[in-house]
């Protein structure tokens, strides 16, 4: 195990410590640089349920927000309906 993983491990069970305290049930994920995700959860069911709700949220529409994007570098962005796109 290199320490980087032992570290890892060891982030992962104060996350877990933390939420534990204050929560009956969670779920948490991170990604690192490299863009691995790490998860977990109390239980598989827990998860499954939490993480569902999650993309339900993420999914729905978000009434009253304004989005302001900033362009850098004479960046722009153009609007195309739904989505935006990069030009």
């Amino acid at each position: 195990m290199s320490s980087q993983e032992y570290d890892m491990d060891e982030i992962y069970n104060q996350v877990r410590g933390i939420l534990g305290e204050h929560f009956h049930s969670f779920c948490f994920i991170v990604s690192d640089e490299d863009g691995e995700i790490f998860f977990d959860y109390t239980n598989f069911r827990v998860g499954k349920m939490l993480m569902r709700e999650a993309l339900e949220d993420l999914n729905s529409e978000m009434d009253g927000v304004e989005f302001i994007w900033d362009e850098e570098d004479g960046e722009e962005w153009e609007d195309d309906g739904d989505e935006y796109e990069y030009v």
